[in-house]
């Protein structure tokens, strides 16, 4: 067992028992399950140049095109690859050893954000995860290299079922469809090529999210006989497990924050992905009928489909999911809705190449008041 991490604070095997329990998809025939894996892997390796001709990351979407790793998935594929990656990353955060109980209050909250995630995401742009954050604990080795050395490098997951689904569902095209999902994703990825300092950033500020939700299970520093003199925590906060789980239920346990540096910290990293969100909205604006046929019909289905159930994202890595999941689902579409109008502000003022002076250190990302004010982050930074 895991311990001293807040990945000890859920029963790992308890989440592998839930989410076999999701449902595998549409049925198919396997030329149907072919056709659809290549089409998905066709699309991936045109979306890097499509990327490059729209915002001018040309040397960003080139990195894309010979880094990022694409694999082509089933629901149960997108749960292994999203739980190691969030293992990986609960291991990088201190928490106090957990009782049986709240390992499984924790186990059930991964499995519901599991089942979220793999039922409805079309596709997920996994960053490359820091030394140390591949699963094991820091350093710890792992016999064979296979997961480390794929973890060293970006990770782009298109779930092949949820794709053919949304696409029977709105009867949508076979060819435009794939390479939507592939663009918006791709586009990602070359935030990720262009800015190097982003995927660092991100994974430090999920990292608050998850040391924020350990607060507020177990209480600060200062919690008494709650912590020990060797840093274990004898008993969590009285009820606060159960209230986390309650307020993770409605979308409400960032409320139980009273730290201003963490919920400043947590609005920072919202405001990044409502930012990002917005970036691949607007790349996909540019999507002609030339290029994608039934690029209007494609749009105003899935715009639909994203108000009602969360659409393709959530964004770059994991911080998305954690946050939805935390503050609630709905938050996804006032997330994408305000990025794309802060980002359509942005570019009509200083167009993409002014845009993207955003990629070159992370003090020129928009704060969260300026995703409301794009005047005032274009003249904030020139």
């Amino acid at each position: 067992m895991t311990g001293g991490t807040a990945a000890g604070l859920v029963d790992w095997r308890t989440v592998e028992r839930l989410t076999a329990l999701i449902p595998a998809g549409p049925s198919a025939s396997r030329s149907t399950r072919a056709s659809s894996v290549a089409v998905l892997r066709r699309s991936a390796q045109e979306a890097p140049a499509w990327v490059a001709r729209i915002t001018g990351l040309d040397w960003a979407a080139q990195q894309v095109a010979k880094t990022v790793r694409v694999s082509v998935v089933d629901r149960a594929g997108l749960v292994r690859a999203s739980i190691r990656a969030l293992r990986g990353l609960m291991d990088q955060v201190p928490a106090p050893r957990a009782s049986e109980a709240v390992r499984l209050v924790g186990a059930a909250e991964v499995a519901g954000a599991m089942s979220v995630l793999a039922t409805r995401l079309l596709g997920q742009m996994v960053p490359a995860a820091p030394s140390g954050a591949d699963g094991a604990r820091p350093g710890v080795a792992r016999s064979g290299g296979g997961d480390r050395e794929a973890s060293a490098s970006p990770h782009l997951l298109l779930v092949a079922p949820n794709v053919l689904a949304v696409r029977r569902q709105m009867d949508l095209d076979v060819l435009d469809l794939p390479a939507w999902v592939c663009l918006h994703e791709t586009t990602h990825a070359v935030q990720l090529a262009a800015a190097p300092w982003l995927g660092p950033y991100l994974t430090d500020s999920m990292r608050t999210v998850i040391g924020a939700v350990v607060e507020a299970v177990y209480g600060g520093s200062g919690g008494g006989d709650r912590v020990s003199a060797e840093g274990r925590a004898s008993r969590p906060r009285r009820g606060g497990a159960m209230r986390v789980a309650a307020r993770a239920t409605r979308g409400r346990v960032l409320e139980g924050l009273t730290n201003l540096k963490e919920r400043s910290e947590v609005a920072s990293l919202a405001a990044t992905l409502t930012f990002l969100e917005g970036h691949a909205e607007v790349v996909l604006d540019d999507v002609r009928p030339n290029r994608m046929p039934s690029v209007h019909r494609l749009r105003a289905a899935l715009s639909r489909s994203r108000a009602a159930d969360g659409g393709i994202g959530p964004g770059p890595g994991l911080g998305a999911l954690l946050l939805h999941r935390l503050m609630g689902l709905e938050a996804k579409e006032a997330q994408y809705a305000d990025g794309a109008a802060f980002v359509r502000s942005a570019v009509a003022r200083i167009g993409h190449e002014g845009l993207n002076v955003v990629w070159t250190d992370p003090t020129l990302l928009p704060t969260p008041a300026e995703i409301a004010r794009p005047d005032a982050w274009v003249r904030r930074v020139g």
